[in-house]
Formats: structure tokens, sequence, C-alpha cells
């Protein structure tokens, strides 16, 4: 699991910030067993570094305008989620979107 977290030794100059490291790699270490428990619950059992690899295909868009009256116009939206990304949505329980198209 170390190598999937992608965690190796750092060396902090104060305990309080190593500790604070420690707390973090224990929190992410539970997220991510977690995810793959309720996955292998729905007889998904690939690798972590395959999971976000295949989570990776969907994408956030933003786009960016200026109008004819010099407003900036900034529109964000999900990119249509693969198949496989929608069965890890499904068996986690998860919208099959993060977020509608927004207006900023």
């Amino acid at each position: 699991m170390k190598t999937d977290l992608d965690l190796r030794p750092v060396y902090h100059k104060t305990d309080k910030a190593s500790m604070a490291h420690l707390h973090l790699g224990l929190l992410t270490y539970w997220v991510v067993n977690t995810i793959r428990h309720q996955l292998k619950q729905k007889e998904i059992n690939n690798e972590w570094r395959d999971i976000v690899r295949i989570m990776n295909t969907q994408k956030i868009v933003t786009t960016t305008m200026v109008n004819d009256y010099d407003q900036q116009i900034i529109i964000r939206q999900c990119s249509e989620p693969t198949e496989q990304v929608n069965k890890i949505y499904t068996a986690l329980k998860y919208k099959q979107k993060t977020f509608t198209r927004k207006n900023l």
C-alpha cells in the first residue's frame, strides 16, 4: 500500500510537522482501503493505481471568454464518464457527474 500511496520517508524540522504528515498518511490509507473494500464487494478488484488511471479519464473543462461588454464569462462542466468510470461510480453509489454545467 505504501507504493500505491507514494509514501516515502519525509524529514520535518518539528515533531508537530512529522505528526501531521503521519496523520495525513494514515487518513489517506484509510480512505483508499475503504474505497477498495467497497469496490471489492461489487467485484471490482483493480489495483489502486488502475482505479486512479481509470478515474482520471473524466475531466473538468473550463472555458473562459470575454463578451462584447468586456465581462468575463467562465463555464465549467464535466466530460462524459466512460463505461469503466460509470461502473466505479455505481459501485460507490456516487452521482455519474460530479457537478453539472456552471456559469461563473
